[in-house]
């Protein structure tokens, strides 16, 4: 009996010395949380952030429904297009908002869906809109049935919440060419690249653009819409439990750290340079696994007013994207714990890219249409590049879900 209780003590010990990032590893998203933290983000109307989140969701189980089990006997009211077109509608972007609430109708009507299509119409051949409309969105969850939905209000003014800095409404219109590839043409896979951007340095002369230019570049990347960027508010959170400096230098152990305790797969460090004619903006991307850089841009420029460095901001963040492209390829062989893939540096795979694997199931149709939308996906486990060929690339796992064998297909994170 004494041997049986030091075991167990052992054993809780043990878990007690698991990092608290390790917890990351283990407890795999489902598409449940990423739909509860979209729908969280249309609560604050963070627009971008909600189409991201809800993108996640449908990446994983596509169809949206009146009553979808997460687990157990708990079901949820799952609606993910429908959500996704709101939040297009509130974005000024009506042909993506009209596609995405038809196809939530076409899979199960809804009064909040038909009231925003309602206030669209064909003219010429384009989706003109009758008047704007910011409504918030109320999850409904039961542990055994779902409560049938309510019939809602469409309001004409936006909440009277106050959301800071993290409220992102306007849709950021990238200049024509700026952007390399388009990350709705490869396959997703639960959530894209999660990004944690630091408080960015400053040398004397830029002390008082450090806030602006950090949040211009979370601004930028999360309106790039090609990666999952947390929110400033979470990292500051943290790194006042964690006692580390708001202000000042952040050493990249800090940094790194504080990336892992909020889920981050990647941390930003930047700095912005402001002298008598010059000006110049950096940033570089670190890997939080291997501690490594992945990416590192800057842009100069001899005008150094506020609006300039926030362009020169802009053009990083795009160069960034352009840097972390996303592409998909095959597991061509298995030796012990590598995997081998079909993709090298020719495509913009290096060390320190993070992949997901998985496997393509069903082909989903379009519920009227039957035009084909996509297919149904099984997420396998996520990946680390160590290292690179020209047309080869040599991964190990991080974290797995289901047996990963050659032929099963890999896609960039």
């Amino acid at each position: 009996m004494k041997t049986r209780s030091s075991l167990i003590l052992l054993f809780i010990s043990l878990m007690l010395m698991i990092p608290s990032h390790s917890s990351r590893l283990l407890a795999q998203e489902k598409f449940y949380n990423y739909y509860d933290k979209g729908i969280s983000y249309m609560d604050k109307g963070d627009w971008q952030r909600a189409i991201i989140e809800l993108k996640s969701a449908v990446s994983l189980e596509f169809e949206d429904a009146r009553k979808k089990r997460t687990y157990g006997t708990r079901f949820i009211q799952y609606f993910p297009h429908r959500e996704m077109g709101i939040a297009y509608y509130n974005l000024g972007e009506y042909d993506q908002a009209m596609g995405e609430l038809q196809l939530s109708m076409a899979y199960k009507k809804s009064d909040r869906a038909e009231a925003f299509i309602n206030r669209m119409s064909y003219d010429g051949g384009q989706i003109a809109v009758k008047e704007p409309v910011i409504e918030q969105q109320e999850e409904i969850i039961e542990d055994i049935a779902v409560i049938p939905e309510k019939p809602k209000t469409v309001v004409e003014e936006p909440p009277a919440k106050q959301w800071q800095d993290e409220q992102i409404v306007e849709s950021y219109k990238v200049p024509v060419g700026a952007l390399t590839y388009d990350p709705n043409k490869v396959t997703q896979v639960g959530s894209r690249l999660a990004i944690a951007v630091m408080p960015f340095e400053a040398n004397e002369n830029a002390r008082n653009l450090k806030e602006s230019v950090t949040q211009k570049m979370i601004t930028q990347l999360v309106n790039l819409r090609r990666f999952r960027v947390i929110e400033r508010g979470a990292i500051e959170q943290v790194m006042k439990e964690q006692a580390f400096a708001l202000s000042g230098m952040v050493s990249e152990d800090t940094a790194i750290e504080v990336g892992k305790i909020v889920g981050a797969d990647v941390i930003i460090l930047g700095s912005i340079t402001v002298e008598i004619g010059f000006g110049k903006v950096n940033a570089r991307g670190i890997d939080i696994e291997t501690g490594e850089t992945i990416v590192a841009k800057e842009a100069t420029s001899g005008n150094t007013s506020i609006e300039n460095i926030e362009k020169l901001v802009e053009g990083v963040a795009i160069m960034i994207y352009n840097d972390l492209p996303l592409v998909e390829g095959y597991v061509v062989t298995i030796e012990d714990d590598l995997l081998y893939l079909d993709i090298g540096s020719e495509v913009g795979v290096r060390k320190g890219t993070k992949c997901v694997a998985f496997q393509e199931g069903e082909v989903i149709k379009h519920p009227v249409s039957k035009k084909v939308l996509g297919r149904k996906v099984k997420k396998l486990g996520e990946l680390i590049v160590i290292q690179v060929q020209e047309k080869l690339a040599t991964a190990r796992v991080v974290s797995q879900e289901s047996s990963i064998s050659v032929g099963d297909k890999v896609v960039v994170k």
